[in-house]
């Protein structure tokens, strides 16, 4: 009876803990992909239990060439098709094959008053204008 209880216990922790690795899983959107650079995206609240926050723009940057490569670029959004923010300029250095995501890579983008309902809407719209893609010999 012991066993059998243990059994269960160990099978229902196991069960949970696949839900939640599975909950983890963050799925980005294709958006651009250039010759030696990949861009994909994801949308998000600024405060997950909070229905009125902002929205925020993930990006993903993977680098698709064999060398180490600076991407300079700026993030914006436009209303009816208005720029109406736009991000200062961000230099972003991919080793080989590297992929980043998200606010730890500086990849983060939020405008005031911009609701994830609202980036779903025929008026709005977004870019990455990137201005410069070129080999460095390292990344620092």
């Amino acid at each position: 009876m012991k066993n059998t209880l243990l059994t269960i216990f160990a099978a229902l922790c196991v069960m949970l803990c696949m839900n939640v690795a599975e909950a983890q899983v963050v799925n980005y959107e294709p958006h651009v992909t250039l010759d030696e650079l990949q861009v994909d995206y994801r949308w998000q609240r600024e405060r997950v239990f909070a229905k009125n926050s902002n929205a925020v723009l993930n990006l993903q940057l993977t680098n698709l060439s064999g060398s180490h490569i600076n991407v300079h670029f700026v993030v914006a959004y436009y209303r009816d098709g208005q720029l109406f923010f736009e991000s200062e300029e961000n230099v972003i250095c991919l080793r080989p094959d590297q992929r980043l995501r998200g606010g730890r890579a500086g990849l983060r983008f939020v405008a005031d008053g911009i609701l994830l309902e609202d980036v779903g809407k025929e008026t709005f719209d977004w870019d990455i204008l990137i201005s410069e893609i070129h080999e460095v010999s390292d990344c620092e």
